[in-house]
């Protein structure tokens, strides 16, 4: 009669044999508290050291062996876009879109928006850094996954950006002859310029906390929707 042997696999022993009767190891169970760990570590890697981050300091911070690491995660690239998703996730999980949708107007908006924008960064700093990471296409992650992983944030910034058009062009009197997604299209570009705008300016007036100290953001949006709604252009105006 054929004895079994014992596979020793992360310090632990277990019995298995295969259909020939050859002994094999037993995969251990997934650990979902483990998981988090690592992807908590491996997004706070990633953010403060971009994608040639060494997997070792992932492990040390998640409190696991580097092997647990490639246990949950087949390979480096796995491990990236698992943490770049669950960045997203984090930050969509606890968003609040009524910061968008809720404003009066557009200077409203956008002075919500990045102030909120801001607060979430505070929340979520690791979560920010990486996503910057991706937004800022690194070279050196390799192509496919670089690829992947800013076609995952794109949609995110694309789903966000359609919210904020939705409740603006809702509230706007549009002219009757421009189409609506043409519209959408304009406003999208314009509203992510004067966001990325209104966000250096808070980044270097970190004290602004009150809406009646903000007079010097407040006046330029105006003058920027003063434009966007009358034209740059003296006394012309297009033939009805």
């Amino acid at each position: 009669m054929q004895v079994s042997a014992f596979t020793r696999v992360n310090s632990q022993y277990f019995k298995k044999e295969s259909k020939e009767g050859r002994p094999m190891a037993k995969r251990l169970p997934r650990d979902p508290e483990k998981e988090q760990a690592i992807l908590k570590a491996a997004i706070q890697v990633f953010g403060s050291d971009g994608y040639h981050a060494s997997t070792d300091k992932i492990a040390e911070i998640a409190g696991v062996s580097k092997g647990s690491v490639f246990r949950y995660f087949d390979n480096k690239q796995h491990l990236y876009y698992e943490a770049v998703k669950q960045a997203i996730d984090n930050i969509m999980a606890v968003i609040n879109f009524s910061v968008w949708t809720d404003s009066q107007d557009l200077v409203s908006m956008v002075i919500r928006a990045t102030k909120y924008k801001t607060e979430l960064s505070h929340q979520f700093p690791y979560e920010f850094d990486l996503l910057m990471r991706v937004y800022a296409n690194e070279s050196f992650v390799p192509k496919p996954m670089r690829d992947r992983v800013f076609q995952m944030f794109n949609k995110l910034e694309v789903d966000l950006v359609n919210n904020v058009i939705n409740a603006t062009v809702s509230k706007l009197d549009l002219r009757p002859e421009l189409n609506k997604d043409e519209v959408r299209q304009y406003l999208g570009m314009f509203i992510m310029s004067i966001l990325q705008m209104s966000q250096k300016y808070f980044e270097k007036h970190p004290d602004l906390k009150k809406i009646e100290d903000m007079g010097e953001i407040i006046d330029q949006i105006k003058a920027y929707m003063d434009m966007l709604e009358y034209g740059v252009v003296k006394g012309k105006r297009k033939p009805s």
